[in-house]
Parts: structure tokens; C-alpha cells; sequence
């Protein structure tokens, strides 16, 4: 398909946009509008078909009556042809609206179309590239409607979805995006907004709509050649399975999208029912703080790094079954990672039923974050990696995913952990010329103030360290090889011995 570089080929006989104003798309699109951030950015995702070029036009005419920065975003898959004619007609359009337009080329990576498949792959590389485009506070508008939220409720059915999945496409979700902070190096982590101010119009209406504008098919909007595909399974569903149900059943894209959001209100009520749960079963901050000074560990320094999240097992028995379920699922959709399979699910239920005397673990993994749940010590102790679990733990594991203590998913190299020790040291103010940062050795001790020598593997012990953590300890050795200090990542310099002795 080729697309005249003609600006007169292109919008230029269509209707004004200001006779878009009764219909009820143009009315979603106006209180999305309203309701947004007058000092942030509402970002626009142009893809070039009918449905987003609509809401680009909608919001060019409601940002008349209400001002607010817009920009349009595309994304160019690369993945076939057609994809560069989608980008012509994206910077068409955007000139035509007098809009700013920012384009981003997606590369898929092989591993992630085998493990995700092209479908998914591509929705999720195409959301990271817009999610690029935000700071903290903008919105990110995408332009699907009523028929394809049905779909999705059909599609998650047929996945064998929960309530969740059922639930479908929420108009409205926070986002997580990474900026520059000012006169720093590191990234600061944000929120922005996705919405979906189309979700309750259906595409007959934008449809009408287009054709009393005066567009057309091939000259104002592209027509993607992989929707007609019926091998991918939103296709199938949209050509052959809806229109078979709309012929019965009038009103069932209606009827289906009505109970996504009946689903999406019992989901809220959930997921508020999940987050009390999650608050007392989960073992706080200030617990582990008070632990600390009850052994005499708290030595006035800043603790410095984030602790692992842990949950008390004997909180998680006193649940039911199911609301066990419901709060380990709830606590890594909350955050972002990977939800257990069924699988992993039974094994963490197994070991809040039946501790172990000795640490054990379950692990799963996504394309993103590789998980690692221990019990010890009466809890559930949780880390996220952003690396896969090695493959040596995962042939231990089995199919059950339950195994003893290995080496933890995403460790950190020694050297790393020695930088951020020295790192740590020098803002304390302490010198470095006769001090080296090891690891722990064979009989090393340290004279804690008011207690005397004690040995290291003690005081991990007493500062309640997993074991799968204490190869991560620090020692700040000095030239005649007396310690002067303890430094792990989860405690920073929590141990040092006294200055005169140095």
C-alpha cells in the first residue's frame, strides 16, 4: 500500500473538526481532556489506523475549549513493509493538526518473539517505547474501543483468565516511567496515566463518525495488512467468532463490555480486600527495626539499603486457602512482577502449611524478573531479580519449583558489592588509605563496643542475615588485619568498632 505524499491527499477534504462536537466520542475525549493535568503533557499513541487517527482528531478539536500540551507518539514496528506508510501518514496527519509528533523505531529482540510470541511481543515492545516518551505526571492516551475490550474478555475466557483477566482493559492505570533527576546520573522512578478514553464507544460509532468527517480508508488512515490475518487470535475472533454472536445477540459486544466493568468493580473491591491482607501478613519495616535494636544491633547508622519483603507464615495460616492465594497474587501484581503459575502457587501454600527446619525456596520467572521465595525463620522472604534464574537452580528445582538454598537469581559480583562498601565508607567520613573491603574470612571477629570480641558468623546470626545473603558481607579490614566495620547491602554499615581502635 502506498500513500501520496500530497498534503491534499490527506485530511484536506475532510469536514472541520469543530462538527465533531455532539457525537459521545467527542465527549469521552473532551472529559479525559478536562480531567488531565494542565502542567503535564497528554501524549497521543498514533499507530495510523482509524481508531487512533479519530482520537487524534478528537483531542486536536476538544484542546480548542480546553488547552492542555499535546503530542502525538508512533511507533514503527519494522516488522513489516506497510510499517513506513503507517509513519508517513502519522507525520502527515500531525502537521495537518498543527501537533508535535515524536516517532520510535522498535526493534523486537529474537528471545522475546519465542518466548512471547509476535502478538504479545509487540504490544509490550510498542508500550515500553511509548512508556519512553513520559515523565512523571503525563498521560498516555491509546485509542481502544468498546468492540475491543469484548475481545479481550473473550480472549482472557478462553486463556483460562481469573477475574482479572475477565475484567479486561481498565479505562484508566498507573504507569511506571523512569526520568533523569535533575544534576543526577541515576534515573527517578515515576507515575503517569494510561487511559482509554474510547473504551465505552463502539467502532460502528467512530466509524460513522470518520465517513460524516469525510475520510476514507487508504487516503486518511491505514488499513494494517496483519489485521485480516486470522491466525492470530484477536483477528479470528473480531472476523469469524464476534459477528457469529452479534447475529444472535444484537447487543453482546455491549453485553460483554458491560460485564468487563462489573468485573473491574468486584476486582477494586478485591484488590482493596488484597491490600489488607497484604498489611498484616506482611512483616513491616519498623518490625525488623525493633529486632534490631532487641539483639543491640542498631549502632545509630543509617541503615541505608531497602529491606526484602517478608511475610510471617503464621499470619499466612491463620488465612483461608484462598485468601492466601489472593494475597501472593496480589503483593506481585501490586509490584509489578511476575504473578506464580498454579504451580509455584501450590508450593508456596505447601510451605506456609509445612515450614522446613532449614531454608527452602520456590522460584518463577518471566521474560523480565526471575522470583525467589525462601522460608526461614517463621517468614516468606521475597527477592526480584531483573535477570532469568540460572539454569543450575532450575534443573534443582524440577517441576515443582520447591528447592533448597542455592545461589540467589541476579547476584551481585564482589567487586560491585566492594565498590558500594568503599562507596559507603567515604560517607561515613572514615579515610581509606589503610583500609581494604573483603570478604568474611575463617575466624574473624569483631570488638563490638560494650560486648567485646564476638565472631562474624554470630553476628550475622544475631542481625537475622538469610544465609543465602551473608557471602554478600563486607569487611572493612585494616593494614594490621584487625576489622574495623560489618557492611552488608541490606544493613549498610550496621557494626563498626570504635575509632581508637583503628
Amino acid at each position: 500500500m502506498s500513500l501520496s505524499p500530497s498534503l491534499d491527499s490527506l485530511c484536506l477534504r475532510a469536514q472541520p473538526l469543530s462538527e465533531m462536537a455532539e457525537s459521545r466520542a467527542f465527549v469521552a475525549v473532551r472529559e479525559a481532556l478536562e480531567a488531565s493535568d494542565a502542567r503535564r503533557t497528554v501524549w497521543i499513541a498514533l499507530s495510523g489506523g482509524l481508531d487512533s487517527v479519530m482520537l487524534a482528531r478528537l483531542a486536536a478539536r476538544a484542546v480548542k475549549d480546553c488547552p492542555r500540551r499535546l503530542r502525538l507518539v508512533h511507533v514503527h514496528h519494522g516488522l513489516q513493509a506497510a510499517n513506513d506508510d503507517f509513519e508517513q501518514l502519522a507525520s502527515r496527519l500531525a502537521s495537518r493538526l498543527g501537533l508535535p509528533l515524536s516517532v520510535r523505531h522498535l526493534t523486537l529482540a529474537e528471545t522475546a518473539l519465542k518466548s512471547r510470541g509476535l502478538e504479545a511481543a509487540a504490544r509490550e515492545g510498542r508500550l515500553a517505547a511509548l512508556s519512553a516518551c513520559l515523565m512523571a505526571g503525563d498521560s498516555l492516551w491509546l485509542a481502544q474501543h468498546q468492540d475491543d475490550q469484548a475481545e479481550t474478555l473473550l480472549l482472557n475466557a478462553l486463556r483460562g483468565s481469573g477475574g482479572r483477566g475477565l475484567a479486561a482493559m481498565p479505562p484508566e492505570r498507573a504507569l511506571a516511567v523512569d526520568e533523569a533527576s535533575p544534576g543526577q546520573d541515576q534515573l527517578a522512578h515515576g507515575r503517569a496515566r494510561l487511559l482509554r478514553p474510547l473504551l465505552g464507544i463502539p467502532r460502528h460509532e467512530i466509524l460513522t463518525l470518520a465517513s460524516q468527517q469525510g475520510l476514507q480508508a487508504g487516503r486518511d488512515w491505514c488499513e494494517d495488512p496483519s489485521n485480516v490475518d486470522q491466525q492470530f487470535d484477536r483477528n479470528y475472533l473480531r472476523h469469524s467468532v464476534v459477528p457469529l454472536l452479534q447475529a444472535r445477540w444484537p447487543q453482546a459486544v455491549a453485553s460483554l463490555a458491560r460485564s468487563a466493568q462489573q468485573l473491574q468493580e468486584e476486582q477494586s473491591l478485591l484488590d482493596e480486600l488484597a491490600a489488607e491482607l497484604l498489611a498484616k501478613v506482611q512483616v513491616s519495616g519498623a518490625e525488623r527495626e525493633a529486632q534490631g535494636h532487641e539483639q543491640g544491633l542498631d549502632q545509630g547508622l543509617d541503615q541505608g539499603r531497602a529491606h526484602e519483603t517478608q511475610l510471617s507464615l503464621a499470619e499466612l495460616a491463620g488465612l483461608s486457602e484462598s485468601r492466601q492465594r489472593l494475597v501472593l497474587r496480589h503483593l506481585c501484581q501490586s509490584r509489578g512482577w511476575p504473578v506464580p503459575p498454579r504451580g509455584r502457587l501450590m508450593s508456596l501454600q505447601q510451605l506456609i502449611a509445612t515450614p522446613p527446619d532449614s531454608v527452602a525456596e520456590v522460584h518463577w520467572a518471566n521474560a523480565e524478573y526471575a522470583v525467589s521465595v525462601r522460608a526461614w525463620r517463621g517468614q516468606l522472604w521475597w527477592q526480584v531479580s531483573d535477570t532469568v534464574i540460572e539454569q543450575g537452580v532450575r534443573h534443582r528445582q524440577g517441576n515443582t519449583g520447591y528447592a533448597r538454598s542455592g545461589r540467589q537469581p541476579g547476584e551481585t559480583l564482589s567487586s560491585e558489592w566492594d565498590a558500594e562498601a568503599r562507596k559507603a565508607w567515604r560517607a561515613l567520613g572514615r579515610g581509606e588509605e589503610h583500609v581494604a573491603f573483603t570478604s568474611r574470612q575463617p575466624g574473624d571477629v569483631l570488638r563490638v563496643a560494650g560486648r567485646g570480641r564476638r565472631d562474624l558468623k554470630r553476628l550475622l546470626q544475631e542481625a537475622d542475615i538469610p544465609p543465602w545473603q551473608r557471602d554478600q558481607l563486607r569487611v572493612a579490614r585494616m593494614h594490621d588485619g584487625t576489622i574495623a566495620g560489618l557492611w552488608h547491602p541490606s544493613r549498610g554499615w550496621w557494626l563498626l568498632a570504635a575509632l581508637t581502635q583503628q
